[in-house]
């Protein structure tokens, strides 16, 4: 019998449960490893020393690990790492080290014992990362190890220590590096202390981590005690002002979220300046390029969804075998719940965004059920595993109830804190707390649609009429309809009547359902699903012209204009590039016909002479030659630009796109900016800076009814 870990680079690769941001993406990490196995515990004393000057990493990993009877012990480590020495109780021991496997023949009379493992070891870790990447759909960017005179960033991917395969292990580690230069990672901090030029990080990571990241550079700290916890910044000198702005939002969110699920599970939280432009979050802090960290919004928005993130996916662990749960709990208890916060009617604009992304970026060929989502590696599993995943615990919340629903997070997660969790756990927690009908909620069928086959619905409302009974009332009547693959949908119907308005609650199984409702006054209009709170396919005339529609094209033809510039052919490869369009094409504006245009989505380059070509761009936004104008400004300078996604000038199923400067010259930062609005159908921005944003508003829909006046 052996004990085994898995290798390594590649690996590293799928580090964490990746969370999107808006500029840079978040990725939460506590696991490594694929399939996995209980073993016995493992206990880390590890000496670490940084040579960022030649990007070498120096370890000595003095572990204590039981053998259970094995023969050989197996660990990850750098595939690329010189060993030095390994050593059994202190002395020399046989081993077989290749492709990242170091294999450690334990002496037979040692075997079922508790063994002294040491491992001496060195490796440089030299990857190379983008200071400005142009695409942020694969948040990682295939990044696993960096040591380097700008900081160090090391993922546990990267075997920067000996690792074996899924052990629940606490660490004692000691970081030596240059004069200044303070190491973080999970865990408590024993302090820090300078010597003969030399600055020493010391960290104790108990209870037991899965897999350990690390950072180090000359961070300027800040703290502060919460009680038993502590909270800090390490930032740059260029983020240093806005430590103490960070420091209270942490408290607050660490106390909203106290309230709502139970005691923080982690020691302290840090927020941690990262080098280059990714960010992580592991068990206890959370790691941001320093760009992100001055974003003005990042504070209310993606921290807090990092903090949450110590609750689910850190605190409670993720059973990977069954897919990945927490990046849709996690966006649904933070960047959702604090739209509820604010408004009822902002967070049914959310919902409405989530659908609107799956309509948009998620076609049939990229589809796949939510019990297969393990991380993000594009647009259509991000849609996948957060925006479908938070729209599942919204419809459990509608089916349960809201006492019910929060209730369950807090089994689940006193029940489960530093364990893995299914989604077959969040089900018996939810039906444990739930009452249907009296009768507690069998949600079997629930989860087999919603998680464990790939799709979505698209009812539609048919039939609808009315009349008016003797005695004054009236009754709406109207059929709700769906075709094959049938889900079971819980449905709102709002009735708007000339006196006010009335709501009631069906619930469509099959290919239909009769629906009725009666009324006081003369009714208006009927509306299925006012609030989008059923994850649903979205129909064509539901779904405004957007960012999104662009990114999500099969095919998209980039279209340069005289009025570009030279530097036209450039922009459209930049733009492609952000937008992940791979197979993107372009062609001059002189060489565009009619069949080109029908085949192709089209981005427009500059305003081309053939101003009918975007004459599909609706107001508040109006084009001329001299610049363009919306509902609250107008641009004519040469900073100024546009980027409008408007209906297409000859197919019905496809959508252009125009990308104008008055001047004639688009800048690279607007143009790498464009792919994070998404969601918007029109952007202005004056000197790089978004100044305007809009979505067109949507007139008509196969789930709206209405009677002429």
């Amino acid at each position: 019998m052996s004990l085994h870990c898995w290798t390594l680079r590649s690996m590293g690769k799928q580090a964490g449960m990746l969370a999107l941001m808006v500029v840079a993406v978040l990725v939460v990490a506590p696991r490594v490893f694929g399939q996995t196995v209980s073993i016995p515990h493992v206990r880390h004393d590890l000496d670490i020393t940084l040579h960022p000057e030649t990007h070498r990493l120096v370890g000595r990993d003095d572990m204590i690990v039981s053998t259970a009877g094995s023969a050989t012990l197996t660990c990850a480590l750098a595939d690329h790492a010189d060993l030095a020495a390994v050593e059994i109780n202190r002395s020399p021991a046989e081993h077989h080290f290749s492709k990242g496997r170091l294999q450690v023949v334990v002496p037979e009379a040692l075997r079922g014992l508790q063994v002294h493992l040491t491992i001496r070891y060195s490796a440089v870790f030299d990857d190379s990362y983008p200071e400005m990447p142009v695409n942020t759909d694969n948040p990682g960017y295939g990044v696993t190890g960096i040591v380097s005179e700008t900081g160090t960033f090391l993922l546990a991917g990267a075997g920067w220590y000996p690792q074996i395969l899924s052990e629940q292990a606490t660490f004692r580690i000691r970081v030596d590096a240059p004069k200044g230069v303070v190491a973080v990672t999970a865990g408590r901090s024993l302090g820090r202390r300078t010597k003969d030029n030399r600055t020493i990080s010391e960290w104790k990571i108990d209870p037991a981590a899965e897999g350990l990241a690390l950072s180090a550079a000359r961070y300027l700290v800040k703290e502060r005690d919460l009680g038993d916890l502590s909270i800090a910044t390490y930032f740059f000198d260029k983020t240093h002002p806005l430590a103490e702005r960070y420091l209270d939002a942490v408290e607050r969110y660490i106390r909203m979220y106290e309230e709502l699920f139970g005691p923080y599970p982690f020691e302290k939280f840090a927020v941690v300046e990262n080098f280059f432009p990714t960010g992580y979050g592991f068990p206890s802090y959370t790691l941001m390029g320093g760009r992100v960290l001055r974003l003005p919004f990042i504070i209310t928005t993606s921290l807090g969804h990092e903090i949450a993130h110590c609750w689910w996916g850190n605190g409670v662990l993720v059973d990977y075998d069954s897919g990945n749960w927490s990046e849709g709990l996690t966006s649904y208890v933070a960047d959702y719940l604090y739209k509820e916060q604010a408004s009822v009617q902002k967070a049914a604009e959310h919902r409405h965004q989530w659908l609107r992304n799956y309509a948009t970026l998620v076609d049939t060929s990229k589809d796949f059920p939510l019990a297969a989502f393990t991380r993000r590696v594009d647009n259509p599993s991000k849609v996948i595993g957060y925006d479908k995943g938070a729209m599942v615990f919204h419809m459990i919340r509608q089916t349960i109830g809201d006492r019910a629903f929060w209730q369950a997070l807090r089994d689940i997660y006193a029940e489960k804190r530093f364990q893995k969790a299914s989604w077959d756990d969040f089900r018996l927690a939810f039906e444990r707390r739930g009452v249907c009908g009296g009768s507690p909620c069998r949600l079997d069928w629930f989860f087999d649609q919603w998680v464990f086959r790939k799709g979505a619905p698209q009812p539609t409302l048919v039939d609808v009429t009315r009349r008016q009974r003797p005695d004054g009332q009236w009754v709406v009547t109207g059929r709700v309809l769906q075709d094959s693959p049938f889900f079971d949908i819980r449905l709102n119907l709002a009735l708007q009547s000339v006196g006010g308005k009335e709501t009631k609650t069906i619930f469509l199984q099959g290919d239909e359902t009769y629906i009725e409702m009666v009324s006081p006054d003369e009714p208006r209009s009927l509306q299925l699903d006012p609030g989008a709170d059923v994850f649903r396919k979205l129909f064509p005339s539901e779904i405004p012209k957007s960012i999104n529609s662009v990114k999500g094209a099969d095919t998209v033809l980039m279209v340069l204009t005289e009025q570009a510039g030279p530097d036209a052919k450039d922009i459209a490869g930049l733009l492609a590039r952000s937008f992940g369009l791979e197979n993107a094409g372009w062609v001059q504006e002189a060489g565009l016909s009619r069949r080109l245009m029908k085949d192709h989505d089209l981005v427009f380059i500059g305003l081309p002479k053939k101003q009918k070509l975007v004459s599909g761009i609706p107001p508040p936004v109006t084009l001329e030659e001299s610049g363009f104008t919306t509902d609250t400004h107008r641009y004519t300078t040469p900073e100024d630009t546009l980027f409008a996604v408007f209906t297409h000038p000859v197919s019905d199923n496809r959508s252009a796109a125009l990308l104008f400067s008055p001047g004639g010259k688009v800048g690279v930062r607007t143009t790498m900016k464009l792919t994070h609005y998404g969601r918007y159908s029109y952007l202005g921005f004056q000197s790089g800076r978004n100044t305007d944003k809009g979505t067109w508003p949507v007139t008509a829909s196969p789930l709206i009814f209405s009677w002429k006046e």
